[in-house]
């Protein structure tokens, strides 16, 4: 299949590389007579493109160029979205005619915002780096924006999570329009796991203050101090001297969060905290950040995290280094 790499000023090197060196392994590794894909790298103007870090990458031909193609891949902009924004709508009519005319889209990370200008992700399921989801939201409110999961398809459109993710979609569109015996040949050869499908296991939530309601900003630095305690949200109220219902609007309005889900999200990301930090034990955990049964207390973190907390622990716990091994090996 025809597949154009689209370069974008300030994109990411390091996602267009791992683009161009995972398609490149499954033509090697592919038992067909002819490779599966063809790659061509272009830009919307045919010149080479800065990328991030002030490196250049070079460029085949412009988007002008090319009628036809089966599969538009882009390289996201994590670190480089706010300078490259206001070019992103200069791709807009490529892209609208490559999908009309039967391309499907794919989009690492960030460059869903590219897709999201095009207007081609309204109405449609999408996701792309948590960190930046909330700024997605307000930009493109027609958009069904899922930032909980590393993967998501709808309709020949394509969007993925953060930078790792890359990996996840491109094992994806091998298996998809190669085979999946080639996309798992890939996997092991390149020492990657198999496609994940949610990225909230990576996601640390925001807990906003600088929204300019002093009132509010009382409750949480106060919340920040006694999230352990029982909380009881009618007595918060009463306590930062609010009516009821007057409290959670403007608590709401402040932080985007209700008052039970901002006290609930800052306990789990403490929990967090301990599991990646400490031995301590799951009960003892449960009680340290507010709650008394451990039981209820790993359904809400399955379901807000999506991992057991000992598999959690597990993925991110950092093992100290035994006091015999050096900190920095010599050589």
């Amino acid at each position: 299949m025809h597949v154009t790499l689209l370069l974008a000023n300030q994109c990411s090197a390091a996602s267009a590389s791992v683009a161009l060196e995972m398609l490149a392994a499954a033509n090697l590794f592919a038992t067909t007579d002819s490779p599966p894909f063809t790659v061509v790298i272009a830009s919307l103007d045919g010149a080479d493109v800065a990328v991030l870090g002030g490196q250049s990458m070079q460029v085949e031909c412009s988007l002008a160029e090319i009628a036809h193609t089966d599969l538009v891949l882009i390289p996201g902009f994590l670190f480089t979205l706010k300078e490259a924004l206001p070019a992103l709508p200069s791709y807009a009519a490529w892209l609208r005619q490559q999908y009309a005319q039967g391309a499907v889209v794919a989009s690492m990370c960030t460059a869903a915002f590219m897709l999201a200008e095009a207007g081609l992700l309204d109405g449609h399921r999408a996701t792309t780096h948590w960190a930046l989801a909330a700024l997605f939201r307000r930009r493109y409110p027609e958009v069904q924006l899922d930032e909980g999961q590393m993967l998501c398809e709808d309709n020949r459109l394509l969007t993925s999570g953060g930078a790792s993710a890359s990996m996840d979609l491109l094992l994806h569109l091998i298996r998809r329009f190669a085979s999946l015996e080639l996309a798992q040949l890939c996997s092991k050869y390149l020492l990657i796991d198999n496609v994940r499908r949610e990225q909230s296991v990576y996601v640390m939530w925001s807990l906003p203050k600088e929204h300019g309601d002093g009132d509010i900003l009382r409750v949480q630095n106060w919340l920040d101090e006694q999230f352990a305690q029982p909380v009881l949200i009618d007595e918060l109220a009463q306590r930062f001297g609010f009516g009821i219902r007057n409290f959670k609007r403007r608590f709401k309005d402040a932080t985007g969060y209700t008052p039970l889900a901002y006290l609930q999200t800052l306990r789990l990301e403490k929990a967090k905290q301990l599991l990646e930090s400490t031995r301590a034990s799951l009960d003892s955990i449960t009680y340290q950040v507010g709650y008394a049964d451990s039981s209820s207390f790993r359904r809400l973190f399955v379901q807000r995290v999506g991992l057991l907390p000992a598999a959690y622990r597990k993925k991110f716990q950092v093992t100290p280094q035994k006091a015999d091994v050096p900190a920095v090996a010599a050589g």
